[in-house]
């Protein structure tokens, strides 16, 4: 149950990336998509628990998370009318990449805290709890997912709230990194009166104008080209 609540509560921002990667696919289409990228996820967040000792050990591993994130945030803010002409099949497969690449890089806090709460866990069941726990809480972020595409095909402007949030969650990324968080506090410090917290609020605010304005560019370059 505590698994399940971990991955239940790390999950919204997953079902951001899902919807709005799913968006501009045909109703039949979304279903699938939301049902692959949702299963995925599970398979890469096991993959990610086995590994996240030797992943965070990666230099800048954070800020690479991060770059990935916003990147994928600024691809999703396109239109469909900007998109080239695909068949659906290639247009399905390449939402459901991008789920997986926003799994990747969204899966760490994840990943860890699923891995704290299975560490006590006998090393014999550990992976087939940590399964069950997951998929417990997948249908839950199929829902949020699907709910959230609703919305978005009532008000299409959400999905610059959706990027907003994608940048948010990068900007904590970057947060999250020592040699990132230290340099941006020192520097910060110049300011009289902006605390550590301040420090990281104004990363991750700015971090979340600039994926919908980096989005917003792209699709009108596309559109004059």
């Amino acid at each position: 149950m505590q698994i399940v609540f971990v991955n239940v509560l790390l999950g919204g921002d997953n079902a951001i990336a899902i919807a709005m990667a799913c968006r501009s696919l045909p109703p039949r289409q979304q279903r699938l998509g939301i049902l692959l990228g949702t299963t995925l996820g599970i398979l890469l967040r096991i993959v990610l628990i086995g590994v996240i000792g030797k992943l965070l050990a990666i230099p800048f591993m954070h800020v690479i998370a991060a770059a990935l994130l916003i990147w994928i945030g600024t691809q999703l803010v396109r239109p469909a009318a900007d998109e080239p002409s695909v068949n659906p099949s290639a247009a399905l497969w390449r939402a459901v990449m991008a789920i997986v690449w926003a799994d990747l890089a969204m899966s760490l806090d994840n990943a860890l805290a699923t891995a704290a709460v299975a560490q006590p866990l006998p090393e014999g069941s550990r992976l087939v709890i940590v399964f069950v726990g997951l998929a417990i809480g997948a249908p839950v972020i199929a829902f949020g997912s699907r709910l959230i595409l609703t919305l978005l095909d009532r008000v299409p402007s959400l999905v610059y709230i959706g990027a907003a949030l994608l940048g948010w969650i990068a900007g904590e990324l970057l947060m999250a990194d020592p040699s990132v968080s230290a340099a941006l506090y020192e520097w910060m410090a110049q300011v009289p009166g902006v605390s550590p917290a301040v420090t990281g609020a104004l990363t991750c605010f700015a971090a979340a104008v600039l994926v919908p304005l980096l989005g917003r560019m792209a699709a009108g370059g596309a559109r004059a080209g």
